[in-house]
């Protein structure tokens, strides 16, 4: 009975099928007792109880692997769970095993290849140990050595089967310097090469003190360990760490009080980046000028250059601060000098608050607080009024 084979060629199938044989075959529907689909011309029916299937609508279309039970007079009985526990016995024979596949399909996830006539997945992160796009290295039809490594979802890895390169860098330690070939770039950062497929990804933040991706594919350079998780295959690297900090660079030079000049190079929401001697320093919004409110962006450009006082120089925090405002002259001191409390003076109402308006005099802001106002304003309106008060960069007046 084993070898007997089946004579339904007058079907229109040219395929000669024996008792044993794996047939794939496409569920078409459902009957009392089993399922039905075709192989060509000819009739599959697939009962119940061998099937290891549910009997719903979602097994319709579900392409199925199983084994040819018998012939009957117009159809060919198949058995999916003999086949389930055939590929079952074949996979825990595969364990620990190096094995050859062909590949079969490449998918964005990972490969499908064929193991001896079973199905099987290579993730992509099963694939090469460098974070490289395997689509580019694997094609269909290639033959690849795997390791199974999942019998039940049939998941198997290409890198098992390879010697391990984090084996060659388990005696690395948090600290040590290593000379790394940068093998890839992505906007978060690089990634580098050890030289024997172990790659770490350098952050941007870790690449130079000004957060800046300076790097090109195939650069060497020297990098710090931050942190090494062989087992995760985890690492981890700073060339900023290994590098002086602009601050301490800055004050090689310079201290606070000193005058200099600089060109303006990029905008932020606190202010302004000048660039002195190749090093940035920082320009805060409330330092650009004695007008209160007003914005780096709002008075400069890109490319300026500038002359500025050094404020404050923090080398532990790698922060240099300075100042536009402290080498303009203080039109507040002017207006101390033309002005006497009771003078009279006119300007523009520039902005009103629940406490009182301030009045834009030119060079200089004064306030006039509510209980001070006889009469309602709004924006832009002209002013004038009396001096009572004026305390540095404090100027209030009275209607």
């Amino acid at each position: 009975m084993a070898g007997r084979k089946n004579n339904l060629k007058n079907k229109g199938s040219d395929m000669e099928l024996k008792i044993g044989d794996v047939v794939e075959f496409k569920i078409e529907k459902i009957i009392k007792g089993g399922f039905i689909g075709h192989i060509d011309d000819q009739e599959v029916f697939l009962p119940k109880s061998l099937s290891g299937l549910r009997e719903d609508e979602s097994v319709i279309g579900k392409n199925v692997k199983a084994k040819v039970k018998e012939f009957k007079e117009n159809s060919v009985v198949v058995d999916r769970k003999a086949y389930l526990n055939e590929v079952k016995e074949k996979l825990e024979s595969l364990k620990d095993k190096i094995i050859v596949a062909k590949v079969v399909k490449v998918k964005n996830n990972g490969i499908v290849i064929d193991v001896d006539g079973i199905s099987g997945f290579v993730p992509k992160d099963e694939i090469f140990y460098k974070k490289i796009d395997h689509k580019k290295y694997i094609s269909v039809d290639d033959e690849v050595e795997v390791m199974l490594i999942d019998p039940v979802r049939r998941i198997f890895s290409i890198k098992k089967a390879l010697p391990n390169p984090w084996e060659e860098v388990k005696d690395l330690n948090k600290g040590d310097i290593v000379k790394v070939t940068v093998s890839h770039i992505t906007e978060y950062g690089a990634f580098v090469d050890l030289g024997n497929g172990v790659e770490g990804f350098l952050h941007i933040s870790e690449i130079n003190w000004d957060g800046i991706n300076d790097l090109t594919i195939g650069d060497e350079i020297e990098v710090e360990i931050v942190e090494i998780i062989p087992e995760e295959e985890k690492l981890r690297v700073s060339r900023k760490n290994l590098l002086n900090k602009p601050a301490s660079e800055f004050a090689k030079k310079y201290k606070a009080g000193d005058i200099v000049k600089g060109i303006v190079t990029k905008f932020i929401n606190v202010g302004a980046f000048v660039e002195i001697d190749g090093i940035s320093v920082l320009l805060p919004n409330k330092f650009v000028s004695f007008k209160k409110g007003e914005k780096a962006n709002e008075v400069l450009n890109i490319g300026d250059e500038i002359e500025v006082k050094v404020i404050t120089i923090e080398e532990d925090n790698n922060k240099v601060i300075v100042s536009r405002k402290d080498v303009m002259p203080n039109p507040y001191e002017e207006f101390a000098k033309k002005y006497e409390i009771g003078d009279r003076v006119s300007g523009k109402v520039k902005h009103i608050t629940d406490f009182g308006s301030f009045i834009d005099l030119g060079d200089v802001e004064a306030l006039v607080r509510k209980e001070d106002l006889k009469n309602e304003y709004n924006v832009g309106d002209d002013f004038e009024g009396r001096i009572i008060e004026i305390n540095g960069d404090k100027i209030k007046l009275a209607e």
